[in-house]
């Protein structure tokens, strides 16, 4: 694709909520972000960025993620440098691809190790999280009396609107990454003191009356003693929040695309990396306390009223359940990070096919070898071929059904009408399919005709009722245009009775028999009914 247009043509990117969950507008189109975002200081330097870029289009992404810092945007105080903006904007322009900005400004991951030496350098100025035992953090207070990366991230925005104006060529801006404390619940520092024995402002009072322990007629966060833990991480929600918003207000005077910040996710149990602080848990403080999460919805939804989305970095833990909660948190769903691998690649198809993800974005596939990105590359393929008819002639979007299947999810079933569809992992006769991922999505065409798309499942129909039959009138293997590839029937069909995508790299089966592997991942099926029984004389 490309996103060369002429002045009179651009349509600012926008998100389109008219048919539930946001879609991304582009061009006037929806559009899919098959997304990479590229390592943390990739777009820093000239031949990184450019290995990085090239990975992109060779996985066929739409999208390429790419931070710009605050330390390089504003290395001295008042003077911006926008060098390292145009060089990003300028090359991914003209490798064909989307780009979506990540603000890395005051916090990153927790923590401010991106903000400029003259902030770090003045701890007075720039006052610290404070932590519980009294240790002075590298993290920067969200309560201090500076304004921090406001005025850097307005100039931002204000150049970004001057150079792509004419090309928008970047469609989202992510502001912060990750944001939050770790190391302890809540800051202990003499400005966030203040703020914890001031009175719990009245328009956050009503959002928090559904929590235990704010009932009442208790004025300030300190009087709020039931769950403490749960009032530190709102504390700091609001903090980070109030801050964040400053930040999407001033930018919204002077541009309209979206905003969305990312959330480190809480674990049902502790993670541990050595050489790395991944933190886990569900302590607020073993994870960033105070970030976008679920948990914290009535407080980040409340305040940051110009952030358009709240999104999961998703590297662990139940999607069934992060993604919902997380579409539910802001009528809407994008994954800025995940993993990259097959099981990555299995939440792309749920959380787009299931979930009506706008989008999704694996993590650091610049660093990848080839061989480890094929599963990630057929997918953006797959799902690029799709797309186009996800939504219906007038718009709106068709009912769609994305699946993952492994070890703990083995079998799924989905449900088109009165008719179930039981999906299954398909690992080939004799292949025990234990250790594997199976994905794919499921678009409903109408009348009783499917479109599929993935690898590695099989689909068989049963009536839910159980009075009919459900059989294939017609399977069609379909080329990426569309076109019909084969017609399938028999042993590609298990006898006319499912429809079957082999796995991307299949396994060698014992059974004497050859059978095909082939597939191109993409299926258009037509269901038919019998009835289960006839009356004697009936026929």
């Amino acid at each position: 694709m490309t996103n060369t247009t002429t002045a009179s043509a651009v349509m600012v990117p926008h998100l389109d909520r008219t048919s539930g969950l946001a879609q991304l507008v582009v061009d006037g189109r929806h559009f899919p972000v098959l997304g990479v975002e590229l390592h943390n200081s990739t777009s820093s330097g000239t031949a990184a960025l450019s290995h990085g870029l090239e990975i992109a289009r060779k996985v066929n992404a739409t999208t390429v993620l790419a931070s710009v810092t605050w330390e390089a945007l504003e290395p001295t105080e008042g003077n911006y440098d926008f060098s390292s903006v145009d060089k990003l904007v300028s090359q991914v322009r003209k490798a064909g691809l989307r780009l979506v900005l990540l603000w890395f400004g005051a916090w990153k991951n927790g923590s401010s190790s991106y903000a400029p030496a003259w902030v770090k350098l003045d701890w007075q100025r720039f006052p610290r999280c404070v932590l519980q035992d009294g240790r002075l953090s590298d993290t920067l207070t969200p309560f201090g009396p500076t304004q921090l990366d406001a005025p850097a991230f307005q100039s931002l925005v204000e150049h970004v609107e001057q150079i792509d104006a004419e090309h928008r060529t970047v469609i989202m801006i992510q502001i912060e990454n990750e944001i939050g404390l770790l190391g302890a619940s809540r800051d202990h520092s003499e400005h966030a003191d203040r703020a914890f024995h001031a009175a719990v402002p009245e328009s956050l009072r009503q959002s928090l009356l559904r929590r235990p322990g704010f009932e009442g007629e208790r004025r300030s966060w300190a009087d709020i003693t039931d769950d403490p833990l749960g009032r530190d991480e709102a504390f700091m929600a609001w903090g980070y929040a109030t801050h964040v918003e400053a930040l999407a207000r001033r930018a919204r005077t002077v541009s309209p695309l979206p905003f969305y910040v990312n959330a480190w996710l809480d674990s049902e149990i502790d993670i541990d990396v050595e050489g790395f602080a991944v933190a886990g848990g569900q302590v607020p403080g073993t994870y960033p306390s105070g970030g976008p999460l679920p948990r914290v919805a009535d407080v980040w939804t409340s305040i940051a009223t110009s952030v358009d989305l709240f999104t999961p970095d998703v590297y662990f833990g139940d999607p069934d359940k992060i993604l919902p909660a997380f579409a539910e948190m802001s009528r809407g769903l994008f994954i800025p990070e995940q993993r990259r691998d097959q099981s990555g690649v299995g939440t792309v198809f749920l959380a787009i096919g299931q979930y009506g993800a706008l989008g999704v974005s694996p993590f650091g596939v610049d660093s990848a070898d080839w061989e480890d990105l094929a599963a990630l590359e057929d997918a953006y393929a797959l799902l690029s071929a799709v797309h186009p008819v996800t939504s219906h002639p007038d718009g709106t979007r068709r009912e769609l059904m994305g699946f993952h299947l492994t070890d703990a999810v083995p079998t799924v079933t989905r449900s088109l009408e009165s008719i179930d569809l039981v999906i299954t992992r398909a690992a080939g006769i004799g292949v025990d399919p234990a250790g594997s991922d199976s994905y794919g999505m499921i678009v409903n065409l109408g009348d009783e005709t499917l479109l599929t798309a993935g690898r590695g499942f099989r689909i068989d129909f049963k009536d839910a009722d159980q009075a009919w039959q459900v059989g294939l009138e017609a399977v069609d293997e379909l080329e990426p245009d569309g076109t019909v590839a084969r017609m399938l029937n028999g042993d590609e069909t298990a006898g006319g009775s499912a429809i079957i995508h082999p796995p991307l790299q299949p396994a060698e089966s014992p059974f004497p028999i050859p059978m095909s592997h082939a597939h191109t991942g993409m299926s258009r099926c037509r269901l038919y009914r019998l009835p289960r029984t006839v009356a004697p004389g009936a026929v």
